[in-house]
């Protein structure tokens, strides 16, 4: 199928090479899967432009778009969703034809065990549970990713990381949290690297005190400003294969 992915790459490079040809017609088709960020929520429990949106119009800006589709992201998914979404025939007509597929998956298992106390802001989970479930995320995300090698044996496939969500908390309070995103991009790397896939890791160009990025105290979505430095992120990386 498709060279055309690792030409796509270094026209973002070098552009067109050589004065006075004609640039081929080179396109893609991305397709988007996973949670909440992948559709694009607003922290304000809307649904708008997210990172995939904007990877996709910085494609069409360029003329390398074919077709996008975030039909696959759903806010609340986890990686159990994902992967039984996959199994679906619809959704193997959709991911069958992609050149590149970006996931968000993982931090909804995660998170639905962290209680965070809305008067003290104090924040506790069950260790045991956060290892399990953590487990859990290895497993479907290989599941994930080879029914992807299996369905869209052409695409480039890339597993987005996860920033810390709860800027608006004491310092005091965020290390442990932290500590648990912290595995969690871990392993979402790791298997991403075992199964030929690429890892984006979107904290940095967070980092734990990004307020300006994750307005509302009390959602843990991003606004505009977010979804667009988790776009570059992936920019950054595309850029590089």
């Amino acid at each position: 199928m498709k060279k055309k992915i690792a030409i796509v790459a270094a026209f973002f490079l070098f552009g067109a090479a050589g004065c006075g040809q004609e640039e081929p017609n080179l396109t893609v088709d991305y397709v988007a899967l996973g949670d909440s960020l992948a559709a694009g929520q607003t922290p304000y429990a809307e649904i708008g432009p997210g990172y995939a949106d904007m990877i996709a119009e910085e494609l069409d800006e360029k003329e390398q778009l074919a077709a996008f589709t975030k039909e696959l992201a759903v806010s609340g998914f986890t990686t159990d969703n994902v992967l039984e979404g996959l199994e679906s025939e619809e959704a193997s007509e959709i991911v069958e034809s992609a050149d590149i597929i970006t996931i968000s998956a993982g931090a909804n298992d995660l998170l639905r065990l962290v209680q965070v106390n809305d008067t003290n802001g104090h924040v506790s989970f069950d260790e045991n549970q956060v290892n399990e479930e953590l487990d859990d995320v290895r497993k479907n995300m290989e599941a994930i990713l080879t029914a992807l090698k299996s369905e869209a044996p052409g695409a480039q496939v890339y597993v987005m990381g996860y920033y810390f969500p709860f800027p608006h908390l004491q310092d005091s309070q965020k290390e442990e949290l932290a500590e648990q995103l912290d595995r969690l991009n871990e392993i979402l790397k790791s298997v991403a690297e075992q199964q030929g896939a690429f890892f984006v890791p979107v904290d940095e160009a967070f980092g734990e005190g990004a307020i300006e990025k994750l307005p509302n105290a009390d959602d843990i979505h991003p606004n505009r400003e977010g979804y667009e430095a988790m776009a570059e992120a992936f920019f950054d990386t595309y850029k590089n294969q």
